[in-house]
Order: C-alpha cells, then structure tokens, then sequence
C-alpha cells in the first residue's frame, strides 16, 4: 500500500507540477517510487511465489516475423524451485528477467531444434547466466547434434567481451571458469522413440523426434514432476510422435500457424511482386503445424490443456488472436490459450491448472 501511495504522489506531482511548484519535487517523488521498487525487484523470485508443481513460463511466443510484444522461442519450466529453459529466441534473456526469473537459476537449456530463431538469444542468456549469478560453470546447453557449432560460435563472440567483464568487476563477481556455455548434443537413433535426458531430484525430461523436415534431428520435450506433466512440441508438421509422447499429458505447449493469416501476408507479398517472400509464406506451411492440428494431436493424446505459441504470423490487431483459438476448439474441446509473453500457466503438485500474467 505504501508503493501505492507513492505512485498516486507521483501521479498528483505530475498533474499539478508543470508550471507549479510541485514540479521541482517530481524527481524527489521519482527517486521515492525507484528505491522502493528496485527493492521489490531485487528480492523477487518467481518460483518463490508459485506453489510447488509444474509451471510453464512463457519467455517468447514469437516466430521469425517481427512483433514488438513476443520476444523469439522460449519457455521455461520451473520444477519446485529447479529451473529449465528450452529455446532461447532473441529477447529471451530479458522477459525472464521481467518475469522475475534469474537467468542465474538456469540449471540448463534445451534446444529443439537449430533453427536461428530458436538460438539467436543464446549470447545474451549465457552472459546474464554468468554476471546474475558469478556462476562458476558455463551454462550447460543441450541439444540436437551441431549444437556444439552453434555454442562455439557464440562463446568465441563473446570472448573479447568476457575479458572485460572480468576486468571491470574482478574474478569474484565474474569468475572466468563460468564465462560462455558448454554444449551437450546428442542424438535419438531411428529404433528409439525417446531418450532420458534427465531422471533427477523427482524431475526427469524426455525427449522425443517430430517432423520438422527438412530439419534432420528435431525434438519435443516431455517434463515430469510432482504427478504433473508439460510436453513441448517444438516445430513441428503433425507428428504421431508427438501426440504419442503427450498422452495423458497436463499441458501440452503446442507452436502454431494460421494458415488463412498466412494467406493473407503471401497474397499481400504476390501483389506487390515480391516473389520470394510469397515464396517462403507458401514453404512453411509445410513444415509447422496450424492451430486445428495442434487441437487434433491434444485431442488423441487426451491432454487437458493446450497453450498456442510460436504464433506466427503476428497477431496486431484485435480479434486476430480469435482466429487461433477458433480453429484449434474445432478439434480439441478441452481448455485452449493463446500464449503471450509474461504468461505462467501452472499445474500444482495439488491439482488444477492456473494461468496468471507476470510480465
């Protein structure tokens, strides 16, 4: 209430402060209402808020096209008070900063695929990875094979900069040994369905393939904790793999293109004679999924919820999300989100599904 209050001072202050009196003290007023809230910020943890279980944190809903609101591929998932991330799109790094999840806490990252748009903001999460918390290992980064060439390049990118940080703050706050990111791919051969990433502390991740052609090694992800499950389906075309490794699933985080938003954006590209572009809104139907599939493999797999994300295209304009959710309730009649950044939705040890805002 006392940050309240101070929000309401600052607001008077500007009412009455242009021309008046109250205008000299609208920086006082300012600095008042930036401790407090530095304080707040400072010792928020979101998975202190949350109840135990399961909980999706939606850190970037985007897809390669630009949108101001959605940062690129990611999620993260909070397992008690353990927290993994799987993708790390452009901006990922700071709407988890927002949300109140240090990327210091990150135990690992897990890529479903190689696609730049799902790896772009790795330099940024390794760099506040390391400075949230003078981490003393790099972060560990697991995924399909070649993710040692993508880690590689980023750790020799930032090389230069890291003697500066050490530099400016000294090994204690930066410790060389926990510069960078240190690369764990692997593979599922073709007689396998899944492989065991994880079995740990009551939390185990699985991976299995999806059909993200001509993407060799792509893969969806199935994370287990306290009798709750979330499965991430990564870019995918519809899969049997995926809405296998769903069954009975809590949550299944499902990527999402509207074919009739597509059509749109590849006639506008038609029309004004930019064929490539046309070109490229014609491929990629080919290789995601759109949101009446996503509802069809929620639907076999007998999950209870389902959370649209990688929205693509962009949705500006109200309504446009509806055309999302239209389609996927044509298949699937169990709950339906269309996810946006700042989003959590969570599955509690004790049972139910919330979803609140945290951005």
């Amino acid at each position: 209430m006392k940050l309240k209050a101070l929000f309401v001072w600052l607001a008077i202050a500007l009412a009455v402060g242009v021309g008046g009196a109250g205008y000299v003290f609208r920086a006082d007023i300012a600095l008042a209402v930036a401790r407090r809230a530095a304080a707040s910020v400072m010792g928020r943890t979101l998975s202190a808020r949350l109840p135990d279980g399961l909980h999706a944190v939606f850190c970037g809903t985007g897809s390669p096209l630009p949108d101001r609101t959605r940062a690129g591929p990611c999620l993260a998932v909070i397992a008690g008070d353990r927290v993994f991330v799987f993708d790390a799109g452009e901006g990922a790094a700071e709407t988890l900063t927002l949300m109140g999840v240090s990327p210091g806490n990150i135990e690992a990252v897990f890529l479903t695929h190689l696609h730049s748009d799902h790896v772009d903001g790795l330099g940024a999460l390794a760099l506040q990875h390391w400075a949230n918390a003078s981490a003393q290992s790099p972060l560990r980064v697991i995924g399909p094979p070649g993710a040692e060439r993508v880690v590689a390049g980023f750790n020799e990118a930032y090389a230069i900069d890291s003697t500066y940080r050490v530099a400016h703050h000294g090994p204690t706050v930066m410790p060389p040994t926990g510069y960078g990111m240190r690369a764990e791919p692997f593979s599922i051969p073709p007689e396998e369905s899944q492989r065991q990433l994880l079995d740990d502390g009551g939390v185990r991740i699985t991976a299995f393939p999806v059909n993200h052609a001509p993407v060799t090694e792509a893969f969806g992800y199935r994370i287990d904790y306290g009798g709750r499950t979330i499965v991430i389906s990564g870019d995918t075309a519809r899969s049997d793999t995926l809405a296998a490794a769903a069954q009975d699933a809590d949550l299944l985080v499902h990527e999402a293109l509207s074919p009739q938003l597509d059509a749109v954006l590849h006639d506008a590209a038609s029309v004004q004679g930019r064929a490539n572009i046309a070109a490229v809104f014609e491929d990629i139907l080919t290789y995601h999924s759109s949101p009446a599939e996503a509802g069809r493999v929620a639907s076999a797999a007998g999950v209870e919820t389902l959370a649209l994300t990688h929205i693509t295209p962009p949705t500006p304009i109200p309504g446009l999300d509806e055309v999302f959710l239209r389609d996927a309730r044509g298949t699937f009649s169990g709950s339906v989100w269309l996810a946006r950044d700042g989003d959590v939705i969570s599955l509690p040890r004790a049972g139910g599904v919330r979803r609140s805002r945290r951005l």
